[in-house]
Order: structure tokens, then sequence, then C-alpha cells
């Protein structure tokens, strides 16, 4: 166990359960807790039967257990049960079927939660960013945050993330004040901190290199805020942070291909 708590997904897990039980305590544990064991239920039985279906050995679900939280912290407690679990499973599996040798290229829990939209109707209250309760209480969220983020080193993707976004709805705040003044407000600082920390951050979407960071950190902020000036709803951060995970296997490709050029070329000068 000391061993796992030294993980990215140990430090994630030391971090979600205080959320969740501050959560918990603003929305109701009779609501919380069946809707959290819906989403992680569903997301750990589908990582056992992908596991099954590719005779692999059968492992804690570590990764699919994170996701389905993930799921849970965003979707609206009251959503019921059997979509929580859908979901949740969804989750998993388009991380397995959307995937290249590198690894899935989706955030799992954000495009779960985006194709839900459509499917199930859902509604997401990102209760799990505590917006429910007072102000004081955004200092767990990024205190919690900064010390994941610190363990996988991915401060200049949130910096750039965040000072992209609140820049951006800054100076449109100047032409429509009232169109975005509800982007300064609970929940949505909220969800957008969440995001920044907790998925935007996920070690396997995300790029390592600093300078990629920067460009791609910007880059889902502009679409970000860009998605919520157009009226897409509640997905604009969802589509964000998408946005970039296609963004980095485009670029990750572009390397390789660049790498593998260089070999060939030198073989015909030689």
């Amino acid at each position: 166990m000391r061993k796992f708590f030294r993980t990215p997904k140990g430090a994630l897990t030391l971090v979600f359960v205080p959320l969740l039980a501050l959560g918990a305590i603003a929305e109701g544990w009779s609501a919380v807790l069946p809707h959290v064991l819906a989403a992680v239920l569903g997301a750990s039985l589908m990582e056992l039967i992908v596991a099954r279906i590719q005779r692999r050995a059968i492992r804690w679900p570590s990764s699919a257990i994170l996701s389905g939280t993930i799921v849970a912290f965003l979707l609206d407690p009251v959503t019921p049960h059997i979509a929580t679990l859908a979901i949740g499973g969804l989750a998993t599996l388009t991380k397995h079927l959307v995937a290249t040798r590198r690894g899935h290229i989706f955030n799992p829990a954000a495009l779960a939660l985006l194709i839900s939209i459509p499917l199930f109707a859902t509604g997401q209250s990102w209760w799990g960013t505590l917006p429910d309760l007072p102000w004081p209480f955004i200092g767990v969220l990024l205190v919690g945050g900064a010390f994941v983020v610190d363990r996988i080193n991915k401060f200049p993707l949130v910096l750039s993330f965040m000072a992209t976004y609140f820049t951006i709805f800054t100076v449109t705040s100047i032409v429509d004040p009232t169109g975005v003044a509800e982007m300064f407000r609970t929940p949505f600082v909220q969800s957008a901190l969440f995001l920044a920390l907790f998925m935007l951050t996920d070690p396997p979407t995300s790029p390592s290199r600093e300078r990629d960071q920067v460009l791609l950190g910007a880059l889902v902020g502009v679409t970000s805020c860009v998605a919520q000036l157009a009226g897409i709803g509640q997905a604009y951060l969802l589509v964000g942070v998408l946005v970039g995970n296609v963004a980095l296997v485009a670029l990750r490709y572009v390397r390789t291909a660049r790498a593998a050029l260089v070999p060939a070329t030198l073989r015909r000068e030689g």
C-alpha cells in the first residue's frame, strides 16, 4: 500500500477520498454513495470483462476505479443508477477501443461524459469540486490538486490552461460583462480548476515536455472558451480537454514520422 500511494494513481486516490467525503456531506450521503458505487462498479466490471476477452491476467482495476470516480464527481447525483453504471463502463470501454500502440487517446471519463449527454440526456453538476460548500473550501481543491500536479510534473500545463482560460473570459467581459460573469462564479470556477488539476493532467493523455505542456494547456483553454462562447452548453470543458488529447496524438505522430525520416535520409546520402 505504501508503494501504491507513492504512484500518481495513489496520490490521486489520497486526494479523491477527502473530496468525496466533503462533497457527500454537502450533497447527502444517501444520494452520493450509491451514485459513486454505480460509476465505479460500471468502470471496474468493464475492465474485468475486457481483461477476460483479451485473456489478460485479472488485476486490481485501479485506473478504472479512478475513472469511475471522476465520472461520478461530474455527473449529477440524481442521475439514474443504471445510467451512471453504463457511463462508468463506457469510460473504460472507450479507453480500450480508442487507442494507439502508445496507449489510449482520450481522457476516459471526459469522453464517456460527453457521449452520455446525447445518449442519456445527463446533467453535470460537478459536485465533486465542492461547489455547494463555502468559498474557503476551494482551498481543499487547490491544495489537493497541487499535491497531485507536483507529483507528476504538470504545473506548466495547468498554469498555461488557467492563464489562457481566465484571460480570455476577462477580456471578453469588457465587451459583454453579463455574458461571461457566471464563469467567475460557483460552480464554474471550481469546474475549471477540477478539470485542470485532475483531468487535463492525466499522464497517458498529457504531454511530458514543458514546452508541449504550455502549448497544449493554451490550446485547451482557447478551445474551452470558444466552445462556451459558441453556446455549446455544459460540455465546453469536456470538448476542450478532448481537443487537447487529439492535438497531443497528432504532435506525437508528427515527431515519430520525422524521427523515422532522419535515418532514411542518412541512408540515401550514404
